[in-house]
């Protein structure tokens, strides 16, 4: 199945499954959206789920995408109305954003403006019908009537609008900063706007152009055979770095001004092949080059001024990976979060974070400052990890340390030798470790007494930097004092954990229920939330985050970052951790589907059944079908068992089961059902789906696709 082939029936044949009332569905994005690169005013972290998207268009600091039912979503800088002004409704074709404003063309070919509209990009927008494309620049916008003449308005910096090329003939336009780019019917480029730039004079000569894009300082073309043509300013290897070859089959070209204060401009490119992966190109100051995504199945890109979308039929969403990372992307913080499952336990420090594998392995990402990433130790056999300011550590299996990264107050090479220990912590520059006798050691760092003012004596069952709790429930405090994090360190017994921020400190009592103190300028500790429920918490540098026996998480204090409100909304967490403006979840390990066999082949060989998603309640699911008989009368077999039984030849389900849901496959063979798992299916259910399929060429002229079981967690 080709990505042209899964993308056509993906768009005709959306389904909704339902499994007798008990499995309420979503329809999730099939054109899904993916962005990347700077994600100021939330232009990655907000970009929409669900629907069905066929086009997605990139301004300076928002973005814009379009329904396949003609609605409009838009995210990002909302400053002047390019996100809530957005026109509602449906009927629209085409959309276009600019530096701070954004286009629409209707189905009856008249166009709409929103945002900006100091230049009279909005209020100058040509009326009437007529009209089969807009583009927008930073401060002027385009379009292009059915005649092929172009019709511009907004700023005319340089006379993007008063030496726009007259005439007929031109089948599309693109604008940016500071030039115009527009393509003839006979595949020629004009060029206008600032005279003597580059971008401008450098307009490559002659016909076989497809498509034309305008970046911030350079410009792209793409030739009939499928190669590109690059010219322009080329500081960031925009013109350079172009990729050769063929079998191209789009361009796009970004780059702009952050926002209204900054006259920093950046440059990139992106290229879709024919087989829908992604190539990108030019300045990477926020990732937007090399974060973007692996894998085909892409349709469609767009360039903003600092960051980059995609569209595609196969969007990872992040539903089978057990990692989850919010807060500042510094340093790949949350982008470099590894995918994946079987992860035991995770950290975060002040730069990095940490992640134990099941098979006692780390992984490290992040800023690797002092090599506190590429000197993680590598091999199996850990069993803890502790993520200091820029230092890290590791217990093993036989109760030896292994620390790495800055070591400027010894907090690695003061490590203590031998076996015998059975916890460690990090501080931001000291370390502390527990023996199996419970007696604690501490060492690095002792400007405050984190070290020299370390308890003694045994009986002690956790550390944290600065804290320990006693064997009775009670808690040890000492090191820096200043906003009282020793002083107010809350008396008695009943405490299960205990946990240290950057200038306050946690604790978890017997019921559930949160107590914090020291440092409360950014709410961390008026805000801590109340009530009992909670089975761990954990101490940022100015924020928090706790989990609820339900694998929920909640966060309080400093949200510059996101560090509270991108904490996500998901249940079936098993562990959070705080870093400095970042935090890090571990999800429950994640069942997936299997391929149970006993398919019974028909026209094409034996239909294959796919079902991609987790299994854990309240997670988008797939089951995909290919290869079977092309416009055929097709049932869907569901049910909840422990063991399948024969069916002609295949594999069908037990009781309890429904009849079939009646679909018809697409011409291609293929059917796409998307479901969401519901609530309250008792753990280890087995479920189990196996596609029927009218074929004259089957046995008893019935197809049987393979079976797929999966085990809810």
């Amino acid at each position: 199945m080709n990505g042209s082939q899964r993308g056509w029936s993906r768009r005709l044949l959306v389904l909704g499954l339902v499994l007798a009332g008990l499995l309420p569905t979503t329809i999730r994005a099939q054109q899904g959206i993916v962005s990347w690169g700077r994600d100021a005013y939330d232009l990655v972290w907000a970009t929409p789920e669900g629907g069905r998207f066929t086009q997605v268009a990139g301004g300076n600091v928002h973005s814009v995408a379009l329904r396949a039912d003609g609605s409009i979503g838009a995210w990002g800088w909302d400053a002047y109305g390019q996100v809530s002004d957005t026109p509602v409704g449906t009927g629209f074709t085409q959309v276009a954003a600019g530096g701070r404003h954004s286009l629409a063309l209707r189905a009856d070919g008249s166009i709409v403006s929103w945002g900006y509209d100091y230049y009279g990009q909005v209020s100058d927008t040509p009326v009437g019908t007529g009209f089969t494309q807009v583009a927008a620049g930073e401060w002027h916008s385009l379009a292009l009537r059915t005649d092929g003449s172009i019709v511009s308005w907004g700023r005319d910096l340089g006379g993007l609008v008063s030496n726009t090329p007259v005439g007929t003939g031109f089948t599309q336009v693109a604008g940016s900063g500071g030039h115009s780019l527009a393509l003839r019917s006979d595949g020629s480029i004009v060029a206008w706007g600032f005279v003597g730039s580059p971008q401008v004079m450098n307009t490559p000569l002659g016909t076989g152009f497809t498509q034309v894009a305008a970046g911030s300082t350079h410009s792209l073309a793409l030739r009939a055979d499928g190669s590109i043509v690059a010219w322009g300013n080329d500081d960031s290897g925009q013109v350079s770095n172009t990729p050769l070859g063929t079998g191209f089959t789009q361009v796009a070209a970004g780059g702009g001004r952050p926002d209204d204060l900054s006259w920093e401009v950046d440059s990139h490119s992106l290229a879709l092949r024919s087989d829908g992966t992604i190539v990108s190109w030019g300045s990477d100051s926020s990732g937007q080059v090399s974060h973007a995504p692996g894998g085909a199945g892409f349709t469609q890109v767009a360039c903003g001024g600092w960051h980059s979308l995609a569209l595609g039929t196969d969007i990872p969403d992040g539903s089978q990976d057990e990692i989850v990372s919010w807060g500042t992307n510094e340093v790949d913080l949350v982008w470099g979060t590894p995918g994946g499952s079987g992860y035991a336990q995770v950290d975060a420090g002040g730069w990095h974070s940490l992640a134990l594998r099941d098979d006692g392995s780390i992984v490290a990402w992040g800023g690797d400052y002092s090599g506190v990433v590429s000197d993680t130790p590598v091999g199996t056999g850990f069993t803890q990890v502790a993520a200091g300011w820029n230092h890290s550590l590791a217990l093993r299996a036989d109760g030896s340390i292994v620390s790495w990264g800055y070591d400027y107050f010894g907090q690695v090479s003061d490590t203590p030798v031998g076996t015998g220990f059975t916890q460690v912590a990090a501080g931001n520059f000291h370390s502390v470790a527990l023996r199996s006798d419970g007696s604690i050691v501490s060492w690095g760092e002792d400007g405050h007494g984190q070290v020299s003012n370390t308890p003694l004596g045994t009986g002690f069952s956790q550390v944290a930097a600065g804290l320990a709790l006693r064997s009775d429930g009670s808690i040890a405090a000492w090191g820096w004092d200043y906003y009282g994090q020793v002083s107010n360190t809350p008396q008695g017994a009943g405490f299960t954990q205990v946990s240290a921020g950057g200038k306050h400190s946690l604790a978890l009592r017997s019921d559930g229920s949160i107590v914090s103190w020291g440092a409360d300028d950014s709410g961390q500790v008026s805000n801590t939330p109340v009530g009992p429920g909670f089975t761990q918490v954990a101490g940022g540098g100015s924020h928090s985050t706790a989990l609820r026996a339900d694998g929920s998480i909640v966060s309080w204090g400093a949200d510059f970052a996101g560090q509270v409100s991108k904490a996500p909304l998901a249940t079936g967490f098993t562990q959070v951790a705080a870093g400095r403006n970042h935090s890090v979840a571990l999800r429950a390990h994640i069942s997936t589907w299997s391929d149970a066999g006993s398919a019974l082949a028909g026209l094409h060989g034996a239909p294959l059944l796919a079902g991609n998603g987790s299994i854990v309640a309240g997670s988008d699911n797939v089951f995909e079908l290919s290869d079977a008989a092309p416009t055929a009368a097709a049932g869907l077999f569901l049910g909840l068992s422990s063991s399948p039984v024969p069916f002609k030849g295949g594999t069908l389900m037990p009781a309890p089961f429904m009849a079939p849901l009646m679909h018809t496959t697409s011409p291609v063979g293929e059917i796409v059902v998307p479901f969401r798992m519901p609530e309250g299916l008792p753990t280890g259910t087995e479920l189990w789906a196996q596609w029927a399929i009218q074929d004259a060429r089957a046995v008893s002229g019935v197809a049987l696709s393979n079976a797929i079981m999966g085990v809810v967690p």
